[in-house]
């Protein structure tokens, strides 16, 4: 189906109009030749103008898809939406990608299911991409849904408006989203979907654990991870075995990490999915790494899993770190340099996992004597470890900076 623009040209065309009779004096040629090559959204007024100059009604612009072209187009859309992964420069390429197939059709797309489920999408890749206004879509979406009853729909809205608030680092504040929205849909429908129910026990659980209430975090995964098994739904089971996994890591509790970590791996045998596999053996690696010092260990852990492993964000991480417990000390600050944390990061833990390669750095460049160099990065990591919570992280940076600036307890 041709697009607004296209719509556009084609009657100029058929009228025998130039982009500058059409234009006349309330637009630009410039401004129309943009809005028929779909490079610009014309305004309702300035729509209502176009369709007065071209002598129809501004509805015959706007006429609404097909039910066949529109569920074609969800379901290219659909295909593109899972298919974006990788940097977060090629994720956010993704996003714009798909932010822009959608534009053309927003302001004329029907009341259906289709239609704000496109809307949906449109509105979380424009928050992401930050390419267009994500707002008026959002708004759209949930008016559709709520409707049409559809209270499935109306809670994944509900926790990305709350995940808007933890991407901006106001994690107390996004829990309380959550939590509200948790108990208004409850309200609603007596009881939630099984499959709401585990998304909301798993980003409550993560909220609880950036709020740096451990006892709760754990309490809400580990009663997921039972409701999952007591109802055979493995939803969301390969991401609670991960975070239960991380989470008894950092406790201490090496037993419980050893049991999720082995769980994890099982169902990665089970649902023949490698990459599941591969975040189990990123666990040990960070545990070799950062907490038993085993970094020969490590470091063949990393090159044996390399092609599973995301490059950029974990892989020259963990192996800077291993190379530096190696003493290959200028090879550790070539993989560090390559080092590029992902932007969709936003969780307190992961965020001081991976500010320790400032102070991995600061290290390097104090043996190889460049100390201007160590104080700068000790002063960055320090800066950046400050607001989150007491972990081994914090510990280590800490002492990093207190060692390159030669102070003590």
């Amino acid at each position: 189906m041709a697009t607004l623009g296209e719509r556009i040209k084609q009657i100029r065309k058929e009228q025998g109009l130039t982009l500058q009779a059409l234009a006349g004096d309330e637009l630009s040629k410039g401004m129309l030749s943009l809005i028929e090559n779909n490079k610009a959204n014309p305004s309702m007024e300035s729509l209502s103008y176009i369709a007065e100059r071209l002598g129809i009604d501004r509805t015959e612009l706007l006429q609404e898809m097909p039910t066949a072209e529109l569920r074609a187009l969800l379901d290219e859309i659909e295909d593109k939406r899972r298919n974006v992964s990788g940097t977060s420069e090629e994720m956010v390429a993704g996003y714009e990608e798909i932010a822009d197939r959608i534009h053309p059709y927003v302001e004329k797309l029907p009341f259906r299911y289709e239609s704000a489920r496109l809307l949906e999408i449109y509105s979380r890749c424009c928050y992401h991409s930050k390419r267009y206004d994500w707002k008026p879509a959002f708004d759209r979406a949930e008016a559709i849904y709520e409707q049409l009853h559809l209270i499935n729909s109306i809670a994944d809205l509900h926790m990305f408006r709350a995940l808007m608030k933890f991407t901006e680092h106001h994690y107390a504040e996004a829990l309380s989203t959550l939590q509200e929205s948790r108990k208004l849909i409850q309200e609603q429908t007596g009881s939630l979907d099984p499959l709401k129910k585990l998304d909301f026990d798993y980003y409550e659980s993560i909220l609880y654990s950036a709020t740096g209430d451990k006892e709760n975090a754990r309490r809400m995964m580990e009663e997921a991870i039972s409701y999952s098994k007591k109802q055979q739904i493995f939803y969301q089971i390969n991401a609670l075995y991960r975070l239960a996994g991380f989470e008894a890591l950092l406790a201490g509790d090496i037993e419980r990490k050893d049991y999720y970590v082995g769980k994890l791996k099982l169902f990665a045998e089970f649902s023949e999915d490698p990459e599941i596999g591969a975040y189990a053996t990123a666990i040990e690696i960070h545990y070799l790494n950062s907490f038993t010092h085993e970094y020969e260990k490590a470091d063949q852990l990393l090159e044996k899993m390399r092609h599973l492993l995301d490059e950029e964000d974990f892989y020259f991480l963990e192996k800077g770190k291993a190379l530096f417990g190696r003493g290959r000390i200028q090879e550790a600050l070539d993989c560090f340099k390559q080092h590029r944390m992902n932007l969709f990061i936003h969780h307190p833990y992961d965020l001081s996992m991976h500010y320790e390669k400032e102070a991995y750095m600061a290290l390097i460049y104090e043996q190889l004597g460049d100390y201007e160099q160590a104080k700068t990065y000790a002063q960055k990591a320090k800066e950046l470890i400050e607001p989150m919570p007491d972990l081994p992280y914090k510990q280590f940076i800490l002492e990093t900076h207190r060692k390159i600036f030669g102070k003590t307890d």
